[in-house]
């Protein structure tokens, strides 16, 4: 029998635009090519916060893993829905983000895999019956750990603990490193020298043996390093058509490992990457410091912090949970307050994106601090559950800061107490989410003071691929002989280099130059607004430094002159929000005003993820105003405006539609005016 060997490729992101620069520089080339061989099996893990946004900025790649998937050609993996590191994290954690992930999985793809990637390779014991409760057979493990178990060769093993029972099959390191080396620069021989040695061993008919690695290996890394993408695509092509055709190795799925022995209980281990990354400065995700991982996770203080933080926000959910005699997921949600306690948990999960892994996260970091808005989403489960009409201050998001919630038993909006940006806005009786955004992850230090929206950022666009053919004959002259270890070798380590030549072959990207480009912002909220005076700077509004409730509302007071301020209203209504800004003239002298709007708009926002950004439409209205629908539900939000706005605008946020709406407003000398900006949901019986 032939040598049994499982490719698995780990496709990784959080919900940001970097995913539109992997699929541009990796994931498509990639997943094209492992089309082209459609007898060879290949195995897959998507990551949970990866297939939140990749709907957004790729659907393409979707479209052909589905059509990998029914032809039988791709297998997928679960793991956490966020990559955090189960070895790190609490087991509670754990167990809600295989859950989310299982989900998700099922969601957009309509499968429920049995094989299961573990988040950065890091092994303990009571891992195991946690993975095998959230439906999991089969988990490859790195071979160090296997061997330090009791495992002489890479045949599949059977692991037990409390009546659970985990398939391991052999993750195989120096595997990883040679398939690497070939898929870089098509020097095929070491490797399969290396499969060859396996496959002549005795036994070798039971062996099972694994190259695990990120699937932005095959492109992305490159295209940082400063390489054609499609140089890359081209070997990997060539390898995999070798494969194809020889007798000796036989490409399987994971699901199809059997368990040759019983082995015991394996010891604690940490990635072989991760603590070699540590001991090597020039070695990606690189901190300093640190004896090994175990010494990492044991005195890093950005673990610390958040590990406390997650805690915090952890109690709140399992307090909510118990209250509501609700377990979150799988179970369906049934009613409006479980719609939204699900949604709290998908955004605790969400924002501990690789929790516990070197080189990653932090203070500030947007995809952990902001686990925050998983307290508003609770708060808003409770306010469905019983609804509380009012007005009052709360801090609703634990960031340190107080907000305002109006609520009047139907809806309930969530604002800054500096400007009235709204945040957040809960139809409460049907369970929807209008405005809040919580799951995107923008280019921005995160601001624990939310009264100031992320600020635009602006950076170099490089050159990304157009096509996705698996050849360089595009770039016959990029071709070019480069010593080592080239721009690739803080990758690898140096053994890989013995006996190969000194000099590789490599192909840079065109020379060309790079075009500034501001990146997608998110989490702006509503009612965001700015004022102009007399043709002076642009004053955001989160400068209104006056609040109070006044009538059935709020309202906030700003004063850009002596003797001229703004005053904005805002008050709930049936189907929606009011809004109304006093412009007031006292002064002698006229003045000429541009009062700016925005309105970052995300109409059934969970029933809408999984569509992408074929989930919004924008249209706009004769009279001045706008509507974004959500295409999946029928769900819409309109802007109606009096006056008309001068300039309505419509563009891409991440994971939302922004409108913004310009006003133009002369007032003479102790006069006037009043803009009115209605803001309605309409639901899909009444769109």
């Amino acid at each position: 029998m032939p040598l049994s060997l499982a490719l698995v490729f780990h496709f990784n992101q959080h919900t940001n635009e970097n995913i539109a620069l992997a699929a541009r520089a990796c994931y498509r080339g990639l997943l094209l090519v492992l089309r082209k061989h459609p007898r060879l099996k290949f195995n897959l893990h998507l990551s949970g916060t990866l297939l939140r946004g990749l709907p957004w900025f790729d659907a393409e790649c979707l479209a052909l893993v589905r059509a990998g998937l029914a032809a039988g050609q791709f297998e997928l993996l679960g793991s956490t829905y966020a990559q955090n590191v189960p070895y790190a994290s609490d087991d509670w954690d754990n167990a809600q983000q295989i859950a989310l992930h299982r989900a998700v999985l099922r969601e957009l793809f309509g499968v429920s895999p049995t094989s299961f990637w573990i988040s950065e390779r890091s092994w303990r014991q009571s891992l195991l019956p946690l993975i095998a409760e959230g439906g999991y057979t089969v988990t490859p493990v790195e071979d160090h750990m296997l061997r330090a178990a009791g495992a002489a060769d890479p045949a599949p093993v059977r692991a037990t603990l409390n009546d659970q029972a985990l398939t391991l099959v052999s993750d195989d390191t120096r595997l990883r490193t040679r398939f690497n080396y070939a898929a870089w620069f098509g020097r095929r021989a070491q490797l399969f020298k290396y499969l060859h040695g396996l496959a002549a061993q005795p036994g070798a008919e039971q062996f099972f043996v694994t190259y695990a690695e990120d699937a932005e290996a095959m492109g992305l890394w490159g295209w940082q390093a400063g390489y054609l993408p499609q140089a890359h695509w081209q070997h990997l092509d060539h390898l995999l058509s070798d494969l194809d055709g020889a007798p000796d190795y036989a490409l399987r799925h994971l699901s199809e490992a059997r368990a040759m022995r019983e082995i015991g209980p394996l010891p604690d281990g940490a990635a072989e990457w991760m603590d070699a990354a540590l001991r090597r400065v020039d070695a990606p995700y690189h901190e300093d410091g640190y004896a090994d991982w175990f010494d990492f996770l044991q005195r890093a203080p950005k673990q610390l912090k958040f590990q406390h933080l997650f805690g915090v926000v952890r109690a709140r959910l399992q307090a909510l949970g118990s209250a509501r005699a609700d377990p979150g997921y799988p179970r369906p949600a049934q009613t409006p307050g479980d719609v939204f306690f699900r949604q709290a948990l998908e955004a605790f999960c969400h924002h501990q994106y690789e929790f516990g892994c070197i080189g990653v996260g932090g203070p500030g970091y947007w995809g952990w601090e902001n686990v925050r808005s998983a307290l508003t989403l609770a708060r808003a489960a409770e306010l469905a559950d019983d609804p509380q009409p009012g007005r009052w201050i709360e801090d609703v998001n634990g960031d340190g800061a107080d907000e305002i919630v109006l609520s009047n038993g139907r809806q309930a909006a969530c604002l800054t107490s500096y400007g009235g940006r709204l945040l957040y806005w809960f139809d409460t009786a049907q369970g929807r989410e209008w405005v809040g955004n919580q799951l995107a992850v923008p280019p921005a230090t995160y601001n624990v003071d939310v009264h100031t929206p992320p600020a635009v950022e602006t950076r170099p666009l490089p050159w990304l691929p157009e096509a996705y053919e698996a050849n360089t004959r595009a770039w016959p002259e990029a071709k070019q002989k480069e010593a080592l270890p080239t721009h690739m070798g803080r990758h690898l380590p140096p053994w890989v280099f013995e006996g190969e030549p000194s000099e590789l072959t490599t192909y840079p990207l065109p020379v060309s130059g790079t075009t500034p480009r501001q990146l997608l912002t998110a989490q702006t909220g509503a009612l965001f607004d700015s004022l102009r005076v007399d043709g002076g700077p642009e004053t955001p509004q989160t400068q209104l430094l006056d609040f109070r409730f006044e009538g059935e509302g709020l309202t906030f007071l700003l004063f850009p002159l002596p003797e001229l301020y703004l005053q904005k209203q805002v008050t709930l209504a049936d189907g929606g929000l009011n809004v109304r800004y006093v412009l007031d003239n006292r002064d002698a002298a006229a003045h000429k005003l541009v009062l700016r709007t925005s309105h970052e708009l995300t109409p059934d926002y969970a029933q809408g993820l999984a569509a992408g950004r074929a989930a919004y439409t924008y249209t706009k209205e004769k009279r001045g105003g706008a509507t974004v629908r959500n295409t999946v539900t029928g769900a819409a939000l309109r802007l109606h405006t009096r006056p008309a706005a001068g300039k309505v605008e419509c563009d891409e946020n991440l994971l939302a539609l922004r409108v913004t709406l310009t006003f133009r407003v002369a007032l003479p000398p102790r006069t006037q005016s009043v803009v009115e900006i209605k803001l309605r949901h309409a639901p899909p019986a009444a769109a």
